[in-house]
């Protein structure tokens, strides 16, 4: 179908060089004009949605899941309820009671190492399987449905895979023992959750909205991992940048300001929660040098007045992006400037935590074209 142009009618002048007058017969002359291609006349949403990726993404903090609880978190486009018995054992499972489809996160109960639904007092084990029925009667041959989760690093992670495959790689846990007081923080946003990995291999917008100088990005790829290292300077001291990306869904940031003796670990989370819905959670542990060389009082006491000024400047820092993220659309053939190529680098990269489809397919956008030159 050939591209709209545009008709412009321009009468000529009269012989004196005004314009004919009104009752005059005159030529019509139409000139044909193709559209700039930076004009739309159509309408509709112009910001396209992502499948969901695979891989571990955080569905809650577990200080959030005391024993005794029973939660209802978003979750890629469902409901998960989460719950963690008497014992202190958290489990993930899908929503509904096998029995007759109640909802078990509204009036599900935990009973000691039991989770009982609210609709029949059918009770399921830490296993999933039906244990007791109310009323004395025969328990059914029935069970709960599970999700593949772990809990590491003060965080409930739960595995997700568009072909419903078991995990196929782990997330490490780190020995965060020697911390004091970390801090938790979460933010709902709009959008796409692989903007927290991308942002990492932003070279430009350190500086441009976060304030950073004399910037300077590398990378390295290891299967599920990427791993982005960044030393530049803030407000004229030395900083130090080590992001291991674990997929698309978990961060473990290694900051330092070493001219300060100041040590930083992060461990940031991105959850798609539903389409352009997404959850960034994050956990600071600061680590200062000279407070640890104090007496174990008056280190804790450090810290206490420490760590939330520490999460209220890293909040200060990632928040510039807030914004952003909320707002922006994934554009299939961004017009990138020079020495970006790291964009095309985590888009390749990224390409593998999607499911493949037929034709246009939806996470094409993933991969990026530079110029020759570029």
């Amino acid at each position: 179908m050939p591209e709209p142009s545009t008709h412009l009618m321009r009468e000529p002048l009269g012989a004196n060089g005004t314009p004919p007058a009104a009752d005059e017969h005159h030529a019509r002359v139409v000139e044909v004009r193709p559209s700039p291609r930076h004009l739309r006349s159509t309408t509709g949403e112009t910001r396209p949605t992502h499948p969901y990726a695979n891989g571990w993404f955080a569905v809650c903090f577990s200080h959030e899941v005391p024993p005794g609880v029973v939660r209802i978190v978003p979750f890629a486009g469902q409901d998960l309820v989460i719950y963690r018995t008497q014992s202190g054992l958290a489990r993930a499972i899908d929503p509904y009671c096998p029995h007759l489809g109640a909802h078990l996160g509204y009036g599900g109960k935990v009973d000691g190492e039991d989770l009982v639904c609210p609709f029949h007092g059918l009770s399921f084990g830490p296993d999933g399987g039906c244990v007791r029925a109310c009323g004395g009667q025969t328990p059914p041959n029935a069970a709960l449905t599970g999700r593949y989760m772990k809990e590491s690093n003060g965080t409930i992670m739960v595995w997700r895979h568009s072909e419903d495959s078991p995990p196929q790689w782990d997330v490490p846990d780190m020995d965060l023992s020697s911390r004091l007081n970390p801090r938790y923080g979460s933010h709902d946003l709009e959008g796409y959750c692989d903007s927290m990995v991308e942002n990492s291999m932003d070279l430009t917008h350190f500086g441009w909205v976060h304030g950073f100088s004399d910037v300077d990005l590398s990378h390295e790829m290891d299967g599920h991992k990427l791993i982005v290292s960044i030393n530049a300077r803030w407000k004229g001291q030395r900083f130090r940048s080590r992001l291991t990306h674990f997929g698309l869904g978990h961060t473990r940031g290694e900051n330092e300001l070493p001219d300060l003796g100041i040590q930083v670990v992060t461990l940031a989370y991105a959850t798609q929660t539903a389409p352009m819905r997404w959850t960034f959670r994050w956990s600071d542990n600061p680590c200062v040098a000279q407070f640890d060389r104090w007496p174990t009082p008056f280190r804790k006491l450090a810290y206490q007045l420490l760590n939330p000024l520490a999460h209220r400047w890293l909040l200060s820092v990632v928040g510039g992006d807030f914004p952003i993220w909320n707002a922006r659309t994934r554009l299939k053939h961004p017009k990138l400037m020079a020495g970006e190529r790291s964009f095309t680098a985590f888009r390749r990269w990224s390409a593998q935590f999607y499911p493949p489809t037929s034709g246009d397919d939806a996470h094409a956008s993933h991969v990026l074209h530079m110029p020759a030159g570029r």
